[in-house]
Protein backbone atom coordinates (compact mmCIF):
# COMPACT_ATOMS: atom_id res chain seq x y z
CA UNK A 1 0.00 0.00 0.00
CA UNK A 2 1.00 3.50 -0.99
CA UNK A 3 -0.26 6.32 0.78
CA UNK A 4 -2.12 8.91 -0.85
CA UNK A 5 -0.83 11.81 0.07
CA UNK A 6 -2.46 15.52 -0.03
CA UNK A 7 -0.02 18.28 -1.35
CA UNK A 8 1.01 19.43 2.11
CA UNK A 9 1.44 16.34 2.92
CA UNK A 10 4.00 15.20 0.41
CA UNK A 11 5.96 18.49 0.51
CA UNK A 12 6.00 17.93 4.54
CA UNK A 13 7.52 14.03 4.03
CA UNK A 14 10.26 15.90 2.76
CA UNK A 15 10.98 17.38 5.97
CA UNK A 16 10.21 14.25 8.27
CA UNK A 17 13.52 12.51 9.29
CA UNK A 18 13.46 8.97 9.14
CA UNK A 19 11.55 6.66 11.55
CA UNK A 20 14.06 5.20 13.92
CA UNK A 21 10.67 1.93 13.44
CA UNK A 22 7.66 1.67 12.58
CA UNK A 23 2.67 6.02 16.30
CA UNK A 24 -3.51 9.55 18.57
CA UNK A 25 -4.28 8.38 22.28
CA UNK A 26 -3.04 10.70 24.84
CA UNK A 27 0.32 9.82 22.86
CA UNK A 28 -0.78 12.11 20.25
CA UNK A 29 -2.47 14.79 22.17
CA UNK A 30 0.85 15.30 24.42
CA UNK A 31 2.94 15.21 21.38
CA UNK A 32 1.07 17.65 19.38
CA UNK A 33 0.38 19.98 22.15
CA UNK A 34 4.08 20.35 23.04
CA UNK A 35 5.54 20.74 19.81
CA UNK A 36 2.55 23.41 18.92
CA UNK A 37 4.08 25.78 22.18
CA UNK A 38 7.22 27.35 20.91
CA UNK A 39 4.64 28.47 17.92
CA UNK A 40 2.90 30.27 20.19
CA UNK A 41 3.00 34.41 20.08
CA UNK A 42 3.93 36.15 23.71
CA UNK A 43 0.46 36.73 24.71
CA UNK A 44 -0.98 33.52 23.91
CA UNK A 45 1.36 32.07 25.82
CA UNK A 46 0.51 34.24 28.85
CA UNK A 47 -3.29 33.17 28.27
CA UNK A 48 -2.67 29.49 28.02
CA UNK A 49 -0.65 30.02 31.36
CA UNK A 50 -3.86 31.64 33.03
CA UNK A 51 -6.92 30.11 31.20
CA UNK A 52 -5.58 26.44 31.96
CA UNK A 53 -3.88 26.78 35.36
CA UNK A 54 -0.42 26.34 34.19
CA UNK A 55 -0.29 23.18 32.57
CA UNK A 56 0.70 22.73 29.06
CA UNK A 57 -0.64 22.36 26.16
CA UNK A 58 -0.22 18.93 26.01
CA UNK A 59 -1.67 18.19 29.46
CA UNK A 60 -4.84 20.19 28.52
CA UNK A 61 -5.28 18.47 25.45
CA UNK A 62 -6.09 15.02 27.67
CA UNK A 63 -9.13 16.57 29.98
CA UNK A 64 -11.33 16.10 27.02
CA UNK A 65 -10.95 12.75 27.34
CA UNK A 66 -10.26 12.63 31.41
CA UNK A 67 -14.26 13.87 31.83
CA UNK A 68 -15.71 11.59 29.31
CA UNK A 69 -16.92 9.31 32.11
CA UNK A 70 -18.51 12.43 34.49
CA UNK A 71 -21.90 12.51 34.09
CA UNK A 72 -21.75 16.29 33.96
CA UNK A 73 -20.36 16.10 30.40
CA UNK A 74 -22.25 13.40 28.88
CA UNK A 75 -23.39 15.67 26.33
CA UNK A 76 -19.89 16.06 25.14
CA UNK A 77 -19.30 12.40 23.68
CA UNK A 78 -20.37 12.99 19.84
CA UNK A 79 -18.07 16.15 20.19
CA UNK A 80 -14.94 14.23 19.35
CA UNK A 81 -16.04 13.31 15.79
CA UNK A 82 -17.80 13.41 12.85
CA UNK A 83 -19.69 11.18 10.35
CA UNK A 84 -18.94 11.60 6.81
CA UNK A 85 -20.34 9.16 4.26
CA UNK A 86 -17.94 7.78 1.53
CA UNK A 87 -18.69 9.76 -1.52
CA UNK A 88 -20.05 12.89 0.71
CA UNK A 89 -18.54 15.93 1.39
CA UNK A 90 -17.46 17.84 4.02
CA UNK A 91 -19.05 21.12 3.06
CA UNK A 92 -22.38 19.13 2.41
CA UNK A 93 -22.43 18.10 6.05
CA UNK A 94 -25.31 19.33 8.15
CA UNK A 95 -24.73 19.06 11.80
CA UNK A 96 -26.60 16.48 14.03
CA UNK A 97 -28.77 18.10 16.90
CA UNK A 98 -26.63 16.60 19.39
CA UNK A 99 -23.24 18.69 17.74
CA UNK A 100 -20.07 16.76 16.44
CA UNK A 101 -16.20 18.16 16.84
CA UNK A 102 -17.07 20.73 13.60
CA UNK A 103 -19.41 22.03 15.03
CA UNK A 104 -17.50 21.94 18.78
CA UNK A 105 -14.17 23.40 17.69
CA UNK A 106 -16.40 26.28 15.82
CA UNK A 107 -18.36 26.74 19.63
CA UNK A 108 -15.16 26.92 21.57
CA UNK A 109 -13.01 28.60 19.11
CA UNK A 110 -15.81 31.39 19.90
CA UNK A 111 -16.00 31.19 23.76
CA UNK A 112 -11.99 31.14 24.32
CA UNK A 113 -12.09 34.67 22.32
CA UNK A 114 -14.94 35.68 24.17
CA UNK A 115 -14.09 38.17 27.26
CA UNK A 116 -17.28 38.51 28.72
CA UNK A 117 -17.53 34.69 29.61
CA UNK A 118 -15.72 34.28 33.01
CA UNK A 119 -12.12 32.44 33.24
CA UNK A 120 -13.76 28.81 34.61
CA UNK A 121 -15.89 29.26 31.12
CA UNK A 122 -12.57 29.77 28.96
CA UNK A 123 -10.60 27.75 30.46
CA UNK A 124 -13.44 24.84 29.78
CA UNK A 125 -13.13 26.05 26.45
CA UNK A 126 -9.17 25.97 25.56
CA UNK A 127 -9.08 22.57 26.66
CA UNK A 128 -11.76 21.03 24.58
CA UNK A 129 -10.70 23.19 21.22
CA UNK A 130 -6.95 22.11 22.50
CA UNK A 131 -7.84 18.46 22.42
CA UNK A 132 -10.32 18.80 19.51
CA UNK A 133 -7.92 20.37 17.19
CA UNK A 134 -5.78 17.46 17.18
CA UNK A 135 -9.02 15.15 17.38
CA UNK A 136 -9.97 16.27 14.10
CA UNK A 137 -6.29 15.37 12.25
CA UNK A 138 -6.77 11.49 12.87
CA UNK A 139 -8.21 10.02 9.96
CA UNK A 140 -10.97 8.04 11.66
CA UNK A 141 -12.05 11.01 13.48
CA UNK A 142 -13.68 11.78 10.26
CA UNK A 143 -15.49 8.19 10.06
CA UNK A 144 -18.00 6.19 8.94
CA UNK A 145 -21.18 6.27 10.99
CA UNK A 146 -21.61 2.26 10.46
CA UNK A 147 -18.08 1.21 11.97
CA UNK A 148 -17.84 3.95 14.23
CA UNK A 149 -15.09 5.40 13.14
CA UNK A 150 -13.28 1.95 12.59
CA UNK A 151 -14.29 1.00 16.56
CA UNK A 152 -16.35 -1.74 15.57
CA UNK A 153 -13.39 -3.42 12.58
CA UNK A 154 -11.37 -5.86 14.62
CA UNK A 155 -7.73 -6.16 13.56
CA UNK A 156 -4.81 -7.96 14.82
CA UNK A 157 -1.48 -6.23 15.75
CA UNK A 158 1.20 -7.65 17.47
CA UNK A 159 -0.90 -10.81 18.02
CA UNK A 160 -3.60 -9.20 19.81
CA UNK A 161 -7.02 -8.39 18.55
CA UNK A 162 -7.28 -4.69 18.40
CA UNK A 163 -10.10 -1.90 16.67
CA UNK A 164 -8.74 -0.46 13.50
CA UNK A 165 -9.61 3.27 15.70
CA UNK A 166 -7.15 2.44 18.41
CA UNK A 167 -4.62 1.41 16.23
CA UNK A 168 -4.70 4.95 14.45
CA UNK A 169 -5.03 6.38 18.06
CA UNK A 170 -2.34 5.29 19.44
CA UNK A 171 -0.22 1.98 18.19
CA UNK A 172 1.28 3.47 15.51
CA UNK A 173 2.69 5.93 17.96
CA UNK A 174 4.06 3.55 20.05
CA UNK A 175 5.47 1.41 17.33
CA UNK A 176 8.32 3.97 16.24
CA UNK A 177 9.69 3.02 19.51
CA UNK A 178 11.28 6.19 20.86
CA UNK A 179 10.08 8.39 23.65
CA UNK A 180 7.85 11.02 23.97
CA UNK A 181 10.21 13.69 23.88
CA UNK A 182 12.21 12.36 20.84
CA UNK A 183 8.81 11.85 18.71
CA UNK A 184 7.98 15.41 20.06
CA UNK A 185 11.46 16.65 18.56
CA UNK A 186 11.04 15.23 15.22
CA UNK A 187 7.89 17.04 14.20
CA UNK A 188 8.70 20.76 15.56
CA UNK A 189 10.80 21.23 12.62
CA UNK A 190 7.98 20.49 10.33
CA UNK A 191 5.42 22.04 12.66
CA UNK A 192 7.42 25.29 12.15
CA UNK A 193 8.28 25.04 8.48
CA UNK A 194 3.98 24.92 8.19
CA UNK A 195 3.24 27.56 10.44
CA UNK A 196 5.66 29.90 8.75
CA UNK A 197 4.03 28.95 5.20
CA UNK A 198 0.77 27.91 3.23
CA UNK A 199 0.56 24.88 4.97
CA UNK A 200 -1.21 26.46 8.33
CA UNK A 201 -4.56 26.51 7.27
CA UNK A 202 -6.62 27.31 10.44
CA UNK A 203 -10.26 26.31 8.71
CA UNK A 204 -11.24 23.16 10.28
CA UNK A 205 -13.41 22.34 7.40
CA UNK A 206 -10.26 21.97 5.47
CA UNK A 207 -8.74 19.60 8.22
CA UNK A 208 -11.49 17.13 8.52
CA UNK A 209 -11.37 17.40 4.50
CA UNK A 210 -8.07 16.09 4.12
CA UNK A 211 -8.75 13.43 7.08
CA UNK A 212 -11.46 12.20 5.18
CA UNK A 213 -9.57 11.90 1.71
CA UNK A 214 -7.11 9.58 3.93
CA UNK A 215 -9.74 6.93 4.07
CA UNK A 216 -9.10 5.08 1.31
CA UNK A 217 -5.78 4.60 2.71
CA UNK A 218 -6.91 4.06 6.07
CA UNK A 219 -9.03 1.37 4.79
CA UNK A 220 -6.67 0.05 2.09
CA UNK A 221 -5.03 -2.98 3.70
CA UNK A 222 -8.96 -5.30 3.36
CA UNK A 223 -10.07 -5.11 6.65
CA UNK A 224 -11.16 -8.38 6.00
CA UNK A 225 -8.00 -9.67 6.20
CA UNK A 226 -7.87 -8.62 10.27
CA UNK A 227 -3.80 -8.01 9.77
CA UNK A 228 -2.54 -4.96 8.39
CA UNK A 229 0.94 -5.41 6.48
CA UNK A 230 3.92 -3.92 7.81
CA UNK A 231 4.31 -1.55 4.16
CA UNK A 232 0.48 -0.32 5.91
CA UNK A 233 2.17 0.27 9.28
CA UNK A 234 5.24 1.75 7.97
CA UNK A 235 2.87 4.32 5.71
CA UNK A 236 0.55 4.89 8.82
CA UNK A 237 3.06 5.55 11.02
CA UNK A 238 4.78 8.13 8.57
CA UNK A 239 1.36 9.68 7.69
CA UNK A 240 0.50 9.84 11.82
CA UNK A 241 3.84 11.86 11.97
CA UNK A 242 2.77 14.35 9.07
CA UNK A 243 -1.03 14.76 10.65
CA UNK A 244 0.76 15.45 14.23
CA UNK A 245 2.83 18.16 12.80
CA UNK A 246 0.41 20.01 10.95
CA UNK A 247 -2.05 19.53 14.12
CA UNK A 248 0.71 21.11 16.19
CA UNK A 249 1.22 24.09 13.66
CA UNK A 250 -2.73 24.56 13.59
CA UNK A 251 -3.33 24.66 17.22
CA UNK A 252 -0.69 27.31 17.57
CA UNK A 253 -1.76 29.17 14.84
CA UNK A 254 -5.90 28.98 16.00
CA UNK A 255 -4.33 30.19 19.57
CA UNK A 256 -2.94 32.69 18.13
CA UNK A 257 -5.40 34.13 16.04
CA UNK A 258 -7.62 34.19 19.12
CA UNK A 259 -5.46 35.88 21.21
CA UNK A 260 -3.10 37.74 19.45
Amino acid sequence: MRSRWLPASVALAACLPALDALGYGPEGHLIAGRAAEPLLCRRAVAEVARLGGGEDLGELGLWADRIRSDAAYADAAPWHYVNIADGARVADHVTPPEGDILWAIGRFRARLGDAALDERERGEALRFLVHFVVDLHQPLHVGRAEDRGGNQIAIVYEGETINLHALWDTQVIQRVGISLEEYTAKIRPPAATIADGQGNVLDHEVWAAESLALRPTVYSFGVASHEPPAEYLEDAAVLTMNRLALAAARLAGTLNQIFC
